[in-house]
């Protein structure tokens, strides 16, 4: 009996519109069309001692996705009371958490972008570890569609992001970068990226087809209040090739200077704007 209760004390809790549950298992209908057919979205999320970083840049992603996928409202999500109490009962209260909200849009017709009675809403929350590894990277051989109707959501489909990390690793590297279809750099699989080049700083603009990054946004937002200018302009192969740096953004890891470029050493020294 005892070995019972440990075993459902340390599983993890999760958060399911408006209610806290000890087992997700089976709450997904084979009918939910983030199932079947992808169509949801999800965010992942930061927290510190159980407080979640920039939520309000979060919730107005989430809710863009709700707008122009037809997913669950978002009227129950306290976000910040539901990750501090999973915090505390998944034992992440102290150090830094993982947190994702994930956006199914329930069942339905196949064209319909509207979401139904059962479209589901979760929140999951562990532990996080950041690698202390400075990343490896590498250019990759597909483009992104920077006219796709899905540009600047983070959608439940991710496997083309997935593809191009098991590519990035099975070539050595840590993450892959994109460039679009008119050859300007866009992003990489999983961060946004900015680089440093004759001392400037640059990152793609959103119209590449980059997704607005939550800690992108952060990023020129401070730079801006400490009086740095970042440029959001297109940047071109030639210009990839001569920068002296480059940085790959995300809200788990905030900003982190790259080693290597398509096996080109950089010099690692970090951003050169003090993100708090």
């Amino acid at each position: 009996m005892s070995s019972l209760v440990n075993a459902l004390t340390l599983s993890p809790m999760i958060w399911c519109n408006g209610n806290f549950l000890d087992d997700g298992s089976g709450l997904v209908e084979l009918t939910d069309r983030g199932l079947l057919h992808g169509l949801g979205a999800f965010e992942t999320i930061l927290a510190v001692d159980g407080v979640v970083q920039h939520e309000s840049r979060h919730r107005a992603r989430l809710q863009d996705a709700v707008d122009r996928l037809g997913l669950p409202d978002l009227a129950e999500l306290d976000l910040n009371h539901i990750v501090a109490k999973l915090c505390e009962h998944n034992h992440c209260v102290k150090g830094k958490a993982r947190a994702r909200v994930t956006l199914t849009a329930g069942h339905g017709a196949m064209d319909a972008i509207t979401s139904s009675e059962d479209g589901k809403i979760f929140v999951q929350v562990q532990s996080y570890v950041p690698s202390a590894d400075l990343p490896h990277l590498i250019t990759l051989p597909w483009r992104r569609n920077e006219q796709s109707p899905l540009i600047g959501l983070k959608c439940a489909s991710y496997a083309e992001n997935l593809l191009a990390l098991r590519y990035a690793r099975s070539q050595g590297a840590d993450e892959g970068l994109f460039f679009n279809t008119r050859d300007e750099l866009c992003e990489a699989g999983m961060a946004n990226v900015f680089l440093k080049i004759e001392g400037e700083i640059f990152t793609p603009p959103l119209a590449s087809g980059c997704l607005p990054g939550v800690m992108r946004s952060a990023i020129i937002d401070v730079a801006r209040e400490q009086g740095r200018v970042i440029h959001e302009a297109a940047i071109t192969r030639a210009q990839l090739a001569m920068a002296e740096q480059v940085f790959v953004s995300s809200a788990l890891r905030g900003i982190v200077p790259a080693q290597s470029l398509d096996q080109r050493l950089l010099s690692g020294q970090p951003f050169p704007v003090m993100i708090p």
